[in-house]
């Protein structure tokens, strides 16, 4: 057999071995990337149908709490019947955002991980403030209503943030609208965060 033959049936060289090992590993390191970015983004996506379903969820409440109000009129006490629209009896005008208090127990301003209503601050991680507007006073408003949660989801350790307001760990959010407004919601947010609005209006029931 000639020296030809012998390289033409030999195995593969140290060069050619380690050449086939970098084109794994450079193809093996693109699909780890892809599926992280892929995780990333269905998560991102399933905080933000969650935190829509919240916010879907607090305006049925405010509709349903329009049955409540019973008497029009201009800045009318008959809206201290409400649990959401009472804010609106001491005002004229419009409201800041704040945190709504339900009286049912089993609803809150608070969520956690899957969406359920809770006042455990060390399950709390989707928060719902409101805003409220006169459009015609005594008798329609507007209720804006936001839900907010920190950008870097839910972390099961400590999930730290430089600019939160009363801790340091999310998972004990007091829901205040200082606390969202600290958070920095403007031109550069430091959380996700999902706005609706609805507007209410009395209707006669005689």
């Amino acid at each position: 057999m000639s020296g030809l033959e012998r390289r033409q049936h030999g195995g593969f060289t140290l060069v050619e071995v380690m050449i086939s090992i970098g084109i794994m590993t450079v193809g093996s390191l693109g699909i780890l990337s892809m599926h992280s970015a892929v995780s990333g983004a269905n998560k991102s996506a399933q905080e933000m149908n969650t935190a829509l379903a919240i916010t879907e969820r607090w305006i049925a409440r405010i509709e349903r709490d329009t049955l409540s109000w019973s008497r029009q009129g201009l800045n009318t006490s008959e809206l201290t019947g409400t649990d959401y629209l009472s804010p609106l009896a001491t005002t004229v005008d419009k409201t800041d955002w704040l945190k709504p208090l339900p009286a049912d127990t089993e609803e809150s301003y608070g969520f956690d991980y899957f969406g359920g209503d809770t006042r455990d601050a060390g399950q709390i991680k989707y928060c719902t403030n409101l805003r409220l507007y006169w459009l015609r006073q005594g008798s329609s408003a507007r209720v804006d209503v936001r839900t907010f949660w920190y950008r870097e989801g839910h972390m099961a350790g400590n999930a730290t943030h430089p600019q939160w307001v009363s801790g340091s760990d999310f998972r004990g959010a007091a829901c205040d609208a200082a606390t969202a407004d600290g958070w920095n919601l403007g031109s550069a947010p430091n959380v996700n965060v999902i706005f609706a609005s609805t507007v209410v209006t009395w209707l006669r029931r005689d």
